[in-house]
């Protein structure tokens, strides 16, 4: 593993842990392989259902709904929780209020290019 993946590995689980997701969550693994794969190709986030799940499944080797549906729970789980807080953190200005939870694709989005961001500066 090189030092750019174990870095996006170690950026994805520190953050879905801040936001309140469980590990032990499938949903949480699923999160975390959806980040990558975003972080690696962003165009999957153009068709979210057509791309990016089947690939998550295919590496978990699952079907389509269950990865949406646990990813969804693992979501619920962190807005009940009040973790997603955490993301103005992570960003450092206010970008969740806590009137409602993202969806899916927002937050693998939001993670994502923080990520990437992260990445880019590292390997200046």
């Amino acid at each position: 593993m090189d030092k750019k993946t174990y870095y996006i590995d170690k950026k994805c689980t520190e953050y879905l842990l801040a936001i309140g997701i469980p590990a032990k969550l499938s949903g949480f693994e699923y999160l975390r392989i959806a980040v990558k794969l975003v972080v690696e190709n962003p165009k999957v986030l153009d068709n979210v259902t057509k791309r990016l799940y089947p690939q998550v499944a295919e590496v978990m080797k699952t079907k389509v709904p269950a990865i949406e549906r646990s990813m969804r729970h693992a979501i619920e789980v962190a807005f009940v929780s009040k973790g997603l807080f955490y993301l103005n953190d992570i960003y450092g200005s206010v970008i969740y209020k806590g009137d409602r939870k993202p969806t899916n694709s927002e937050l693998i989005a939001l993670l994502a290019e923080k990520i990437e961001f992260e990445v880019q500066k590292m390997t200046r």
